[in-house]
Formats: structure tokens, C-alpha cells, sequence
């Protein structure tokens, strides 16, 4: 299948979010499947991550500490910084799969903020 860069990224940190709410009880079938998409868009969730840093680099400031951050009162290079990384964004990525059937995402107790995050991978 193929998506978006972004929907993986989004869909990186909805998987996240439900593995890691403790408060929730899903199911331990449900939340190996959801480990394992994790784990598939694991490298372009990585690569992603090496570029972005690299753009930090270029565009941001050196901390007295030796780290790098886009300084969040400099519109222009914040706007430069996104949009070096916006054609990343947009890109197709493949990732290889198995869609979520309807049925087990609802029946997992799956809350409707994460729902929206899933949307891309399921199926009836």
C-alpha cells in the first residue's frame, strides 16, 4: 500500500499513543497487530527523523549545551525549515501492511481521537 509520508508519521504517533495508554485495556491480539504496522513503517518513521535533523542543523541555532533548535521567534526560518521538509512530506512511501478490519478496531475500545489516526489502514 501505498501513502503519504505524513499519514505515516501521523499514524506512527496515533499507534504510539494507544500501545502506550495504560489507562485503556486492549486487547493483547489487537495491540501485537498494532506493534507489528509499528514496526513496519518503523524505517521510513526513522529516515524521516535523519532528515529532519539534518534540517535543524541547517536552519537552527547551537545551544550552549551543543544542541541544535529552530529558534521559534524567527518566523523566516521557520518558514524556511518547514518548507525544506514539505516535498519530504508530501512524498509516497510503501509500506507493507495488513489493514485493520473494522470490527476489531471498534471492538478493541479504541477511543474516537485514535480512530481518525487509523482511518488510512482500515477496512471492512
Amino acid at each position: 500500500m501505498e501513502l503519504k509520508l505524513s499519514e505515516v508519521l501521523n499514524m506512527n504517533q496515533t499507534l504510539k499513543c494507544i500501545i502506550d495508554d495504560n489507562k485503556k485495556k486492549i486487547d493483547p491480539l489487537f495491540k501485537f497487530k498494532l506493534l507489528g504496522i509499528m514496526k513496519s513503517i518503523e524505517p521510513h518513521v526513522e529516515n524521516f527523523e535523519i532528515i529532519r535533523n539534518e534540517k535543524i542543523v541547517e536552519y537552527g541555532e547551537e545551544s550552549e549545551d551543543g544542541k541544535f533548535s529552530v529558534p521559534k521567534d524567527n518566523i523566516e526560518i521557520i518558514k524556511k525549515f518547514s518548507d525544506s521538509l514539505e516535498n519530504v512530506l508530501k512524498s509516497n512511501v510503501k509500506v507493507d501492511i495488513q489493514k485493520l478490519k473494522i470490527k476489531e478496531v471498534f471492538d478493541a475500545g479504541v477511543s474516537a481521537e485514535y480512530l481518525v489516526g487509523l482511518y488510512g489502514i482500515m477496512e471492512e
